[in-house]
Parts: C-alpha cells; structure tokens; sequence
C-alpha cells in the first residue's frame, strides 16, 4: 500500500521550461529572501531576511502584526515559511480505502496530507496535519493565520508571474535534504543547533563557522556551567534561515529544488537530496 502511494506521488525537479505553473518571470530577481519560522512556543513568529548575496540582512521575533509589518515595507520579497497551509483533505485516507481489501478502521486512517506521508517515508520527521483546524497545535493555526494575512498584503503562491510571492518550506525537510538524509539531532539541543548551524555554513550563508564552539569550551567553562553559545542561532532562527535560503535556492538555483504536494493541500519545496556528504568531510 505504501509503495503504491509513494509510486503515485514522487517529487519533480524544478524545470522553468516545462513547469510553468510555478515559474514567475525571473527577469528580476527578489531583493530579499525571507524564512518565517512560526512553531516556537515562546517566540509566536521568527523571521530571518537574506539578499543575493546569501548575507543577513534582518532577523528578529514578535507578534503577527510585527511580522506584516516588515513583510509590507519589503517592495519585492520571496518569503519560505516553515509550517503547512492548510489542513489535510483526506487524500491518504482515500488512497489507503482504495487500495484496501477491507475498509481501514477509523483509528488507523492516517490522519495527515499526502506530502508529510511521503516525506516521513524517506525519513523526514515532518508534523502530521489533521484534517480539522480546531484539531491542530497552535502553532501550526498560528501559520495558517500568516498565510492568510500576507496575502492580503498583496503576496501570491509562488505560481504568479510576480515579485512578491510565498512558498511553504518545511525547515526539517531542508536540513535533511542538504545534508544528503543524515540522522538530525534535536533541533531545540545545543548539538542539533551547531549541526544545523554547520549545514548552512557549509552552504554559503553568512553565519559564523559553528565548529569555532568547540575551540571556546574549556574545562573551567564547562564546570561553572558556561557555554560559549552566542554565537550559535536559535532553534526559530535556524528554521527561518533554513527557509529563507531555499527561497534563494528557488530563484538563484532552481534546478537544485523540487517541488511536491497535491494543490488541494499545499505545495511544498525542497532542496534536491544531496546524494553524499563528501563535500563535508
């Protein structure tokens, strides 16, 4: 059953001839590229802006009307956020009733869109999405309130010849993509937090080199209780970074991203999975 369904629905690499749908004119690029990261529980929305030249422009947290605010006075803008945009229409359930000999019991229907059923069979741990809004965590509402909001802002799905557009860009699916499917640490523990760090790093953002952690940790430090993590983002910051860099990638890179999803449930990009980590070691 599972194979059939992952037969049915694999991701397509970006091709701006024959993907039209989700090409807009890349006469003009963006002039900032930004990753909102809503899932924290103290921080409500975390955004990071980058520009062309993969450098921080502005990073920050606060309150939804905060976020619209700084996405309102950004004339040309390429937002990636990191949570879905809807609630699941039942797709799995549907493919899991037609392929099944016997109907599926209630209580083993699986209650989340056809895209995170994918990515968690390649080993991508993504939220599942219940199919009622009431059902899902708060955070996750939270990004559906942001969506709806920046649209009024005048912002479009990314399948509109415009230059200010927003895609959804799952922050865990990111890092696991480019770093080839290697196993993620807790993104909320410190090593988590330098392995993501790392990645990005080695991807050309400008963030200072994480593995200098390690020649600050001293004895006497670690005894006192003192760790040198300043310079290491935040678990909110590190997902917008995340996000904000594969709406550079979309535009700067495009062949190196896919996309994937049913419209029905939103649309989701990804960087292409790295095929080895050489380049790491």
């Amino acid at each position: 059953m599972i194979e059939d369904i992952e037969k049915d629905f694999k991701p397509e690499k970006f091709d701006p001839e024959s993907n039209i749908r989700y090409t807009n004119s890349m006469e003009e690029k963006p002039l900032f590229y930004v990753g909102i990261d809503p899932s924290q529980r103290y921080q409500p929305y975390v955004y990071v802006a980058i520009d062309k030249d993969l450098r921080i422009q502005a990073i920050g947290d606060g309150p939804l009307r905060e976020i619209l605010a700084y996405l309102a006075g950004l004339g040309s803008a390429c937002v990636a956020i990191n949570g879905p945009q809807t609630v699941n229409k039942g797709l799995v359930d549907e493919e899991e009733d037609h392929q099944a000999l016997f109907p599926v019991p209630a209580s083993k229907r699986g209650d989340l869109r056809k895209v995170e059923f994918v990515l968690l069979q390649e080993g991508i741990n993504v939220h599942r999405t219940p199919a009622v809004q009431s059902e899902c965590m708060i955070w996750v509402r939270r990004g559906f309130k942001l969506y709806q909001k920046i649209q009024k802002l005048g912002y479009e799905a990314y399948n509109q010849e415009t230059n200010r557009h927003f895609v959804e860009a799952p922050a865990e699916g990111i890092y696991s993509r480019l770093s080839g499917g290697a196993t993620l640490f807790d993104s909320l523990s410190l090593e988590g937090r330098l392995q993501r760090q790392l990645i990005l790093y080695e991807e050309g953002i400008h963030v200072k080199d994480a593995m200098n952690f390690f020649e600050e940790v001293t004895r006497f430090r670690l005894i006192k209780g003192v760790l040198p993590a300043d310079d290491i983002y935040s678990p909110g910051e590190l997902n917008a970074l995340a996000c904000a860099f594969l709406a550079w990638l979309l535009h700067y890179k495009p062949e190196k991203t896919s996309f994937m999803g049913d419209e029905s449930e939103g649309v989701i990009f990804l960087p292409n999975k790295q095929d080895e980590l050489g380049r790491f070691k």
